[in-house]
């Protein structure tokens, strides 16, 4: 949840989290949206068939009536049940239109959050979001698997939208309908605050594809899912590891109440100009209708195309499913120094054919195998020369690393002059403690040493001495928890 301790951006992206994925008051998150939808369903469709039965019969009884004074009276009471009944669809179809506006303009605030005039920005901005999701979630403790559900659907939405935008430009997408849409000298504009505003990528594929990103497991929210995870006392803890007889049906589960929820749920939108007496009004609103009806079947693809993928849209859907699943991980043996592993783990499910290479491939060149916000702990390039030894603690800050291993970092902390804090660099391989061979040539040092610049480390930086004498990666968690340092990424130059 967003404080007063936190930079403008950070309360930005805390806000769309609770917007998405949080208990609030009025209870009018996305997600608390589709519970009530799910809880009441059922007995909204009830209603729909008992008051469309009523007005069948109504209309019966006015050709059994006997006289016309009769039949005159019969047709009232046919007249108010049909109005009844025209009140409850209105009802129903007021709330679903209400839901879908809300989601749009979420989707909205996360293209306007993620998204600049250029390419550059758009990245600059997307890794900013990621990383402040990643760093304003704790690593350890009992807050972590409830914390990571939060911040998923948000996180997932902006890494797929980054990750199909990818294998636009390296003309991997084969959905005739999405590269129409597609023109990379005019891909990124200043979105403006209405969703009727934005461009024409971001409006028929970006509002789907975040949408579908967000939705993936909506159908969670259904009671009888929810029973399954928590009990029926709600005693169980709904993050534990299930069992596969439990969990595939559960999954399959998930599915249907998805797409139910996207198709009735949501829907299409109405057109809203009802004061539109022009005469364009009849071409403006079969435009609208078509490119409503164009969304809600692009959606619907995406979601099947996930669970399955064999074509690039759904694959990329999936592939930030499977990567947002290990970086914000719900398990309860959840640890933060396997999330350079996450890549690795999409690659290797696209060798077993669970998605396209292509997009396993993609998704590396999008993070690389370092996640933004992920605290780097690096050397001097030559550890054998004769010059003092010194390791400095860095963030990753930038997507599109040149090499998957070689991540962009802002420094945070160091003693050297060389490598002074706030300084921007690629940290390659043979400098990063995280990578076995850099660890053991520093490890080899005399312990003496080891453990006077960790000492000096802790004392002349204020950064906490760990455990061990030497730290092959960090957690910035505590670190991002003051305002001051919330700030580490290049400013975009216009």
């Amino acid at each position: 949840m967003a404080t007063p301790s936190d930079s403008a951006f950070t309360q930005s992206v805390n806000a769309l989290v609770t917007k998405i994925n949080d208990a609030t008051q009025a209870k009018e998150s996305l997600f608390e949206q589709a519970e009530i939808y799910f809880q009441s369903s059922q007995s909204q469709a009830r209603t729909i068939i008992q008051l469309t039965q009523d007005v069948e019969e109504k209309r019966r009884t006015i050709d059994s009536a006997l006289n016309e004074i009769q039949k005159n009276q019969f047709r009232e009471f046919h007249n108010k049940a049909q109005k009844a009944l025209n009140d409850e669809r209105s009802k129903q179809s007021r709330l679903r239109y209400a839901r879908l506006q809300s989601l749009n303009q979420i989707c909205t605030e996360i293209i306007q959050l993620c998204e600049g005039t250029s390419w550059q920005e758009t990245q600059q901005k997307s890794a900013r979001v990621l990383a402040t999701l990643l760093l304003t979630c704790p690593t350890e403790g009992k807050t972590v698997a409830q914390t990571h559900q939060r911040c998923k659907p948000f996180y997932k939405a902006v890494l797929s939208l980054r990750l199909l935008d990818q294998m636009l430009r390296n003309e991997q997408v084969e959905n005739p309908y999405v590269v129409s849409r597609f023109n990379e000298a005019s891909r990124f504009s200043k979105p403006a605050k209405a969703p009727q505003n934005l461009n024409l990528f971001q409006k028929d594929v970006a509002i789907p594809l975040i949408s579908a990103s967000m939705l993936q497991d909506i159908g969670m929210q259904h009671p009888e899912i929810q029973r399954l995870l928590k009990g029926s006392d709600g005693s169980q803890d709904p993050y534990r590891v299930l069992e596969k007889e439990v969990r595939v049906p559960l999954l399959i589960m998930n599915h249907e109440q998805t797409i139910d929820y996207a198709n009735n749920g949501l829907g299409e939108g109405q057109y809203s100009e009802e004061n539109d007496d022009s005469a364009q009004f009849k071409e403006r609103k079969e435009r609208f209708d078509k490119s409503e009806t164009n969304r809600a079947r692009l959606l619907l693809s995406m979601l099947n195309g996930a669970i399955k993928p064999k074509e690039a849209v759904g694959s990329a859907l999936k592939a930030a499913q499977i990567y947002t699943s290990i970086v914000l991980s719900t398990k309860p043996n959840f640890n933060f120094a396997d999330l350079p592993k996450a890549t690795k783990v999409v690659l290797h499910s696209a060798q077993k054919g669970a998605l396209t290479l292509t997009s396993a491939q993609s998704l590396q060149q999008v993070v690389g195998n370092f996640p933004m916000g992920f605290g780097v702990v690096f050397c001097h390039e030559k550890i054998s020369d004769k010059a003092e030894k010194h390791y400095a603690y860095a963030l990753v800050n930038m997507l599109n690393p040149p090499k998957a291993n070689d991540p962009h970092c802002r420094i945070i902390n160091s003693l050297s002059p060389e490598y002074p804090a706030g300084k921007q660099t690629v940290i390659p391989q043979q400098q990063n403690l995280y990578f076995e061979d850099a660890f053991n040539q520093f490890s080899a040092l005399p312990e003496k040493h080891l453990d006077t610049l960790a000492q000096n480390i802790a004392e002349k930086l204020a950064q906490p001495r760990g455990k061990d004498t030497l730290p092959n990666h960090w957690s910035a968690y505590a670190y991002f928890h003051f305002k001051k340092q919330q700030n580490f990424w290049l400013q975009h130059k216009k």
